[in-house]
């Protein structure tokens, strides 16, 4: 590809591919996404791996061609698209963001778009899937090169349509910019990675900038949320509200739960349908209505959307329940104070017993949720484990104390060790009882101390009932 169709130039100046971060092949084009010693780091590295050309945020000194890029990021995520050949541009983008329910909503879409009878990629935090084929997840929202050639690659073997969660980090770092979705979607905002955003306030703006016209031609939006309600009121596109709970386009009433899933009355813009879904929780009625609402905007029916979402299975790591000898335990990726307080609340509905809660905190990670997240479970649960979750660079013991700082009762007890954690309340687990594992879902590894080894929630609860 020629660097003239990037940087509109007339350059003739071929080059091979798009390197970043530490990724440079001979005759690519570098991106230095870093100012200061990093930018210096970056030249040097770029050279010595043969880029045929820099792009920076400031001035490059080197004796390799180099431009240099008001927006570098913006820049990025634009000359990764051209270089790919625009492949979101002949695609159906569909755009989830929001802090809860991303994945699960993006599955849902994905089933009712299939049943429509589209040709559906998905991409985000369980990986990225196209026609049963499926591979690992790296990134909720790929680096650009990596989602631009993802996205070719889908429309190459023949979809028509890509679901994908876009991360309110991605948004700040412009990963998807020069994408303009057919339809974005917002689920709720509530406390998480403010050790990036630092404040509520620019992690909501992150979110918010997903619905600006250049980058969203349409939205549905939850106004169960106070940050949806303001999205809705202020939005320069066209909006499609849905919820539970406050007046809106889309809306389920006469919900009813068991442990094989939910069933409700849905009204999609004035279409009245009986939905059934794979798993219980209101929230879960909330994701449902979020994707009959995308849907709907997309020209769907009333029978592919019912078909669709009974279709769907249980997303891994999201409401998975594991019986086994009398005991049963749901596993689930909540990690944030309202993730916590939405699984134990719908664990309940299927409790007749005791609900035992078994969770930790990231390391490394906001902070402030941590006696939150210990305050939801005293609250919510009858007894909790307070175990590690990914404590990377931190000592396991003081998340831990933080985490129960936040317990008023004594129904805990501290075990460092997960996997001991999880025996502990599976121990303790009775007829009639819940053990909800709750933190990593999905997850394979664990990381402490920089160093991630094998672990997965699901696979320890399985082997330890034996």
């Amino acid at each position: 590809m020629l660097l003239g169709k990037i940087f509109g130039n007339g350059s003739d100046m071929e080059i091979r591919g798009i390197g970043y971060g530490g990724k440079c092949a001979e005759g690519d084009l570098y991106f230095c996404l870093h100012d200061g010693d990093r930018l210096a780091r970056d030249i040097v590295f770029a050279r010595e791996r043969g880029a045929a050309a820099i792009a920076a945020g400031s001035e490059v000194r080197s004796d390799i061609p180099s431009f240099v890029c008001e927006d570098v990021r913006a820049k990025f995520a634009l000359a990764s698209a051209a270089f790919y050949g625009n492949p979101s541009d002949r695609l159906t983008l569909v755009g989830v963001t929001g802090t809860n329910g991303k994945t699960t909503t993006t599955h849902i879409i994905k089933s009712i778009m299939e049943a429509a009878g589209h040709k559906v990629g998905l991409i985000g935090t369980n990986g990225i899937s196209l026609a049963g084929d499926e591979s690992a997840p790296t990134l909720t929202t790929p680096d650009p090169p990596e989602l631009h050639r993802t996205l070719a690659d889908m429309l190459a073997r023949g979809a028509d349509t890509v679901v994908m969660e876009v991360s309110a980090h991605a948004l700040a770092l412009k990963k998807t910019e020069g994408i303009r979705f057919a339809v974005s979607a917002f689920t709720n905002l509530t406390q998480d990675h403010l050790d990036f955003f630092g404040s509520m306030e620019k992690y909501a703006a992150a979110k918010k900038s997903l619905f600006d016209p250049a980058r969203s031609a349409a939205a549905a939006i939850n106004v169960d949320d106070e940050t949806g309600i303001e999205i809705a009121r202020s939005a320069m596109i066209p909006v499609v509200t849905y919820g539970c709970e406050n007046p809106s386009d889309v809306f389920g009433i006469d919900y009813r739960a068991s442990e094989k899933g939910c069933r409700f009355v849905a009204n999609v813009m004035d279409d009245i349908m009986v939905l059934d879904y794979c798993a219980p929780g209101r929230f879960n009625m909330s994701n449902v209505l979020c994707a009959a609402a995308v849907a709907k905007m997309l020209g769907v029916g009333a029978p592919a959307i019912k078909r669709g979402v009974k279709n769907v299975r249980r997303v891994d790591g999201r409401f998975e329940i594991i019986s086994r000898g009398g005991k049963r335990v749901v596993v689930d990726y909540a990690h944030t104070p309202d993730g916590l307080g939405k699984i134990l609340r719908a664990v309940r509905e299927i409790t007749d017993g005791r609900v035992i809660a078994v969770f930790g905190c990231g390391g490394d990670r906001d902070t402030g949720k941590r006696a939150v997240m210990g305050e939801i479970a005293d609250e919510l649960a009858d007894f909790a484990v307070i175990t590690s979750d990914n404590p990377r660079s931190e000592d396991p013991v003081g998340i831990m104390n933080q985490i129960a700082s936040g317990f008023v009762s004594h129904n805990y007890k501290m075990i460092s060790d997960r996997r001991e954690g999880i025996k502990y309340a599976l121990d303790m687990c009775g007829a009639g009882d819940t053990v909800v594992v709750a933190g990593k879902g999905h997850e394979k590894t664990q990381e402490t101390a920089g160093v991630k080894t094998r672990f997965s929630d699901a696979e320890t609860v399985k082997e330890l009932l034996g």
